[in-house]
């Protein structure tokens, strides 16, 4: 098969591009803690509203849960990669902005070892920040004003590797180790604009991590005469005692352009460094557990429902927000009208629907952030090369403009590709 010559290229191709260039944000809610934690899944989770704890399907990578890599076919290959496009409204009670942009999203390999194997490989995103922010203060009665810059890029990313393994052909038990390596940028300066020999001050902040975070997952799937199927699904991640560098540094902008000889033996800098420090700065990435059913008609219904709760109270907290107990809740289902129809491709399409509510992990002014939407997409099969091409809409709604805190409307459209291709099957011909 064609594939077969391509995907191995397409995979590399992705896997060179920069890193960078999946952290395309521009909430300012990514000033805090870890900045913006990523919408775990691809395209088929995502138009499900994020659900997959629960399913157990040979047909997708569902890395969410990595019990399920032992679903795959045992003479099948899978290969993923997909991208987002965002659409931002940010809303305060006074301003509001608009703001787009796509990014990679992520890509990824699996297979089956055997009839009761599997594993996966993969890159995906685990939080970005990304922001620019002016404020303004003004002392009228007093002639004096202070502009504040807020700046901050970068991201964390997920690198994964995990195995399954099936007993009994309906349990099935999986593990994931998940290495987060990635840099967070955050800069402030302090402009004077009416007291022009007031000198300006900036600070940088890099906070680099690199640390392994480990999954686990459970499944157990029961047909009943090829009929009704349901499974039900948990996930545990670990805590992690973390160690993160962090560099900081803080300069007095004294004079605008060049060096100045104050005499012979002086000169004073434009920049001046008022602080600079690198220290080693602990934190806890908290366990994460996470439980799911789906149930529906085998190759035809799937209706799922996943649950998840992480408590980040006491981790990475700082002036005006701390990190908080965080929960969410994802219902989704999809329908296939005819997976082995041999005419009317409309039979063939996979048709997906779902909904999301979550008690964000921040809360900033003393009030917790919600977030909710509503998802919707569908699975456009390629018969040629038994691949599939999905996309998934997103609509939601984060914070509100209450608590001096800015109203987050946003559109995002997921787009991924599956390729698969059978390398273990024996041909009699060639």
């Amino acid at each position: 098969m064609q594939i077969r010559k391509y995907s191995l290229f397409i995979i590399i191709f992705f896997i060179t591009i920069p890193l960078h260039s999946q952290f395309n944000t521009y909430s300012p809610y990514t000033r805090f803690g870890l900045g913006d934690l990523a919408r775990n899944g691809f395209g088929q989770n995502h138009a499900m509203g994020g659900t997959g704890i629960a399913i157990h399907e040979g047909n997708r990578i569902n890395y969410l849960n990595p019990a399920s890599f032992s679903s795959l076919d045992s003479t099948s290959v899978y290969f993923d990669f997909g991208a987002n496009t965002f659409h931002n409204q940010y809303q305060t009670e006074k301003f509001s902005n608009t703001w787009w942009n796509m990014n990679l999203h992520h890509v990824a390999f699996a297979s089956s070892m055997g009839k009761y194997l599997g594993f996966s490989v993969g890159i995906v995103p685990y939080s970005s920040i990304g922001y620019n922010i002016k404020q303004e203060y003004d002392d009228f009665s007093a002639g004096a004003a202070m502009d504040t810059y807020y700046k901050g890029d970068g991201g964390i990313m997920n690198f994964y590797l995990g195995g399954s393994v099936k007993f009994f052909d309906q349990i099935s038990l999986g593990v994931t180790m998940n290495y987060l390596m990635g840099r967070l940028t955050r800069e402030r300066k302090v402009e004077f604009p009416v007291n022009p020999t007031y000198s300006p001050v900036s600070s940088l902040e890099n906070f680099d991590l690199r640390h392994p975070v480990f999954s686990f997952g459970l499944q157990y799937k029961k047909i009943i005469k090829d009929k009704f199927f349901f499974t039900l699904g948990g996930v545990y991640d670990l805590k992690a005692n973390v160690g993160a560098t962090l560099k900081y540094n803080v300069v007095n902008s004294i004079y605008p352009y060049e060096s100045i000889e104050l005499n012979d033996s002086v000169t004073v800098d434009p920049n001046f460094i008022l602080a600079q420090d690198t220290t080693l700065r602990n934190f806890i990435i908290p366990q994460k557990v996470g439980v799911g059913i789906a149930l529906g008609i085998p190759n035809k219904l799937t209706i799922t429902a996943d649950y998840y709760m992480q408590d980040w109270t006491g981790t990475l907290s700082g002036e005006n927000y701390n990190l908080t107990n965080a929960s969410s809740m994802h219902f989704g289902t999809e329908y296939t009208p005819d997976a082995e129809a041999l005419r009317g491709y409309h039979k063939l399409i996979t048709y997906r629907m779902g909904g999301y509510y979550s008690n964000y992990y921040l809360q900033v002014n003393g009030h917790q952030l919600e977030d909710y939407g509503i998802t919707f997409g569908l699975g456009l099969p390629v018969r040629t090369v038994k691949s599939t091409i999905n996309v998934a809409f997103t609509l939601g709604t984060r914070g509100t403009t209450e608590y001096h805190l800015v109203k987050e409307n946003y559109g995002i459209v997921t787009f991924n590709v599956t390729l698969h291709d059978l390398w273990f099957r024996k041909r009699r011909f060639d």
